[in-house]
């Protein structure tokens, strides 16, 4: 329970979005001391509270890729999500791995979300933090000494002492001005209404071959599309396939290890073989092989992309460990290792290994590499790269070029990754106005320039301890933002910043200096 406190003020917090990352605050917040009495408010414009935009109502093909032990919103209890499952009798994250019903649908996971949410207001609002739901977008905000104001689309400002920027991930990019194409959709999700538009047997392009894409393939044959498939791309790179997971007790990969190496540095920094001998040596304890791994992130290229789909799901129980101990341990140290490394080596990771990484980190459930290499063994789906144009033509359909050739297509479905500010339209005012502000500025390689420790935005050169952003709003800076563990730990890093803050004030209430960047 929250400790009131006669002598504060109430605290006055601000969500600006209500997605999965909201509900991991709320949750949070819910079992936090020292708030005392306050409001919270929540933006939402969406109809999707709660569920955000991935994980709201779809299709039952429609997977999580993350294992349901790993899908928690409930700091510290990795156990919250399948504890709910089996409450309500649902079978997901039980029985054989690879097999299908392993791995929930999304829209399990975002009603798993609701819950959580609700739980967590009630909660609050007994405890003297009432949350106030506003179905409007945030327009513009405006940074005062004492607190930040924020106005809606309604015309409305009000004022708060902490906000979250919460916004999400951005819709996909419209690379060849295809809106407004017939036989063009521009967003696939939901999936349950795009497939159920697309003709049974029409041939469809999939631009993108990463995780939204997969989402869409095994969505179209769920329903029972019966035309061919092509998923196109610039680089052709599908995820890997997610092996059966071990759950190794990380030693030297830690956050720890990795600032103490830095601290032995001149710079304060740590360079790419600082990290891969921290790693070597994690991989080494549990009995991998790091050339292994080394191999795998290297053979991207290397491989045509189904063959490599099919030695990877040959692979999920592979007697060497290394990926498995990898993906388990980049959730947790990736961001510290990320933000320690020093400049040039980010450079050189996100110029030459940038799709491996991702590739190998965010992989694919088993069961979606079956249905893949099944319609790719009947001559339905096909993956190709080189992927440089697409126009739609004048009597119907579509002209897709790539480095493997040309061919026409009935329909394309765009599943490309957001764009590289990774901002949704609808928040981009409220961005370009915190920006403008100077409270916080764009990364040039994804959302809000953020302090890596506090997730406080940075502006004009320093943080703002009244403003924080958490998800894909950190991408730039932290390179890992996907995936609940890692919006699990954010959110943990904004209460506690929050909490001493409060405290901080409390203890001293003259106004305190902001902290540098």
């Amino acid at each position: 329970m929250n400790t009131n406190s006669s002598d504060r003020p109430p605290t006055r917090i601000a969500l600006v979005g209500g997605g999965a990352a909201a509900v991991c605050l709320l949750d949070r917040l819910s079992r936090t001391p020292g708030l005392g009495r306050g409001t919270i408010t929540v933006f939402e414009p969406s109809g999707s509270l709660w569920r955000g935009r991935a994980y709201q109502l779809d299709t039952d093909a429609v997977l999580a890729n993350i294992i349901p032990s790993e899908m928690s919103a409930r700091v510290g209890d990795p156990g919250h999500f399948l504890r709910w499952l089996r409450e309500f009798g649902l079978p997901f994250g039980e029985g054989d791995y690879a097999a299908d019903g392993y791995f929930p649908p999304r829209w399990v996971f975002g009603s798993y979300l609701e819950r959580t949410g609700e739980t967590a207001v009630r909660a609050l609002s007994l405890d003297g933090l009432p949350v106030r739901i506003v179905r409007e977008a945030v327009v513009a905000a405006r940074e005062t000494d004492r607190e930040v104001v924020l106005t809606s689309s309604d015309g409305r400002s009000q004022a708060f002492d902490y906000v979250v920027c919460a916004v999400g991930a951005g819709r996909p990019a419209d690379h060849y001005g295809l809106h407004g194409s017939p036989g063009y959709f521009g967003d696939p999700y939901p999936l349950g209404t795009t497939v159920a538009a697309v003709p049974e047997s029409a041939d469809v392009t999939v631009l993108g071959t990463g995780l939204a894409a997969v989402d869409a393939v095994v969505s179209l044959a769920a329903h029972g599309h019966r035309g061919r498939i092509t998923m196109a791309s610039r680089n052709g790179a599908l995820p890997a396939v997610r092996q059966r997971p071990v759950f190794p007790e990380i030693t030297h990969f830690t956050p720890a290890a990795l600032h103490a190496a830095a601290a032995r540095s001149d710079d304060r920094r740590i360079g790419l073989g600082d990290v891969l001998d921290l790693l070597a040596r994690e991989l080494a304890e549990h009995g991998a092989d790091p050339s292994v791994v080394l191999a795998e992130l290297l053979s991207l290229g290397d491989e045509a992309p189904m063959e490599r789909l099919r030695r990877q799901y040959e692979d999920i129980d592979a007697a060497d460990t290394g990926l498995r101990v990898l993906q388990h341990a980049v959730p947790e140290s990736g961001p510290d290792a990320w933000t320690l490394l020093r400049p040039e080596d980010q450079r050189f990771i996100r110029e030459n290994h940038y799709r491996a990484v991702m590739s190998l980190c965010c992989p694919m459930p088993p069961a979606n590499a079956r249905r893949l290499l099944d319609l790719h063994r009947t001559g339905r789906l096909r993956v190709t790269g080189g992927l440089w144009n697409v126009k739609p033509l004048a009597e119907g359909g579509f002209h897709v070029a790539a480095d493997t050739g040309e061919y026409e297509s009935d329909v394309v479905i765009n599943a490309v990754s957001a764009p590289s500010h990774r901002v949704p339209e609808r928040a981009r005012p409220f961005l370009d106005s915190l920006v403008e502000d100077g409270i916080g500025e764009y990364h040039p390689h994804g959302g809000l320039r953020i302090e890596p420790a506090t997730s406080r935005a940075v502006g004009d050169g320093r943080a703002h301890r009244r403003m924080h952003a958490i998800g894909d709003m950190g991408a730039g800076t932290l390179f890992f933002t996907s995936g609940m563990p890692s919006v699990l730990e954010r959110a943990d890093d904004i209460v506690r910043a929050v909490v001493g803050d409060l405290t901080a004030a409390t203890q001293a209430p003259t106004t305190r200096q902001e902290q540098p960047a």
